[in-house]
């Protein structure tokens, strides 16, 4: 029986409740940054090259999407218990919508390397809002604080 369940099992997607199911008695929920900017900025590199930054972006939306959140405060709230970044909306209005992440979980304290950097988070912004707003949103990151050496990882939302 333990067989043929663990066969049903094999090709089971992994969901974002379940993935947030931590059990580690001894080191805890927690898990370094740099663990995360190992994995997504040096092995995903390594083995797709710059095409991990479209890769991280369209995860990122994906998972903003399917996380169900029904207000920007919810979403906030996520930035914050993930430890994401800092999450400011200095410019909101019908036309236009700019997001800034300090502290960014992706690139804050990295030296400039020419190019931004923060792709999943502003796939993960976009896929937010537009799981919010039934709107299409694409993010467009103009500042990075790794990448090019801003104070904040600025983002563009454009809707479609």
């Amino acid at each position: 029986m333990i067989v043929e369940e663990r066969i049903q099992n094999l090709n089971k997607n992994i969901d974002v409740e379940n993935a947030l199911k931590v059990v580690r008695p001894s080191l805890g929920g927690d898990a370094g940054v740099a663990l995360y900017r190992l994995l997504r900025l040096v092995a995903l590199e390594d083995i797709m090259g710059r095409g991990a930054s479209g890769t991280a972006y369209l995860a990122g939306k994906k998972l903003g999407m399917s996380l169900g959140l029904k207000t920007v405060e919810d979403f906030l709230q996520l930035c914050t218990d993930l430890k994401i970044g800092i999450i400011d909306v200095p410019v909101s209005n019908e036309s236009k919508i700019h997001v800034d992440v300090y502290e960014c979980v992706t690139c804050s304290g990295l030296d400039p390397v020419g190019r931004p950097l923060c792709h999943f988070e502003g796939g993960l912004i976009a896929g937010t809002i537009q799981g919010i707003t039934g709107k299409s949103v694409r993010a467009h990151e103009i500042t990075c604080i790794g990448g090019l050496g801003d104070e904040a990882c600025g983002f563009d939302l454009v809707f479609r």
